[in-house]
């Protein structure tokens, strides 16, 4: 159980009264966020509704430091289950490949998503089997130095949620490809660097909130469907910001996009 206040924007995590556990407030439904103030709780909602879950739902702590530790993990779940990857470095080469094939919950870091790091790519699917799509997959809290991609599912929804992905600038893949979704995508609170394109949508009902996307060779996000992008930041890419044939919804109160097509002295670098 967490020593600190959920909310991760809290002053409180900074100081010391960040140790003093006796003054936060539990949540009634999972039991294990907790918060200082009933303020932070309200405004830690838009995340932490994702992971509250209650505490009866089983759960699976992958066992040792690997990708494939972390895959047998999800082996061994069954729809709905949550797998936890506990804080530590998860492979060394960049070219191990992790499944989500089914409808679970795929936690990292409960503190700080950069004490969680896998070196992988990762690959959100339906192929383990058929599922009805009354489920969802939340993938949540950890850094990612790598390549996702979500596809061909029937899912309820799939949610990244405060997840830190790093695909070098020079790889020939987009950082975030969606593709072959009927439910809803949520991409919240996200940080996106590298890639082709940062983004790739091919996909309806995909909504980007509060994520950041930084340093794709080409374009921030490059959809052929029209998509929701919602107080979210585009920067530093090498054409455009936004290139999307469909169009887009813009919502929130301030959405910062990159224009373009930048020349090839534009503000794209091959580093951050």
């Amino acid at each position: 159980m967490t020593s600190r206040c959920s909310y991760s924007r809290c002053s409180t995590n900074n100081n010391d009264q960040a140790a003093n556990t006796a003054n936060l407030l539990g949540c009634s439904r999972c039991k294990s966020a907790r918060y200082c103030s009933t303020a932070c709780q309200k405004k830690d909602w838009v995340f932490h509704k994702f992971k509250c879950v209650s505490p009866e739902v089983t759960r699976h702590e992958v066992d040792g430091f690997s990708i494939e530790a972390i895959q047998s993990a999800i082996l061994s779940a069954s729809p709905g289950d949550i797998v936890v990857i506990k804080e530590g470095a998860y492979g060394n080469d960049g070219q191990s490949t992790l499944f989500v094939n089914k409808p679970i919950y795929l936690w990292g870091g409960e503190e700080n998503r950069d004490n969680v790091v896998l070196d992988c790519n990762l690959v959100i699917d339906e192929s383990d089997g058929d599922h009805d799509g009354s489920k969802a997959v939340v993938v949540a809290d950890f850094f990612l130095n790598g390549t996702i991609t979500i596809l061909d599912n029937r899912y309820k929804s799939v949610t990244l949620c405060n997840i830190e992905l790093k695909c070098p600038n020079n790889s020939p893949r987009d950082a975030l490809k969606i593709s072959g979704c009927e439910g809803k995508c949520l991409i919240l609170g996200c940080d996106i660097y590298g890639g082709s394109d940062g983004v790739h949508i091919a996909s309806e009902r995909v909504h980007l909130k509060r994520t950041c996307i930084h340093y794709a060779q080409n374009r921030g996000i490059f959809s052929r469907r029209i998509f929701t992008i919602e107080d979210c930041e585009v920067s530093g890419c090498g054409g455009y910001g936004i290139k999307g044939s469909a169009g887009w919804t813009e919502k929130g109160r301030h959405n910062d996009i990159q224009p373009g097509p930048w020349s090839s002295d534009g503000p794209w670098s091959s580093g951050w």
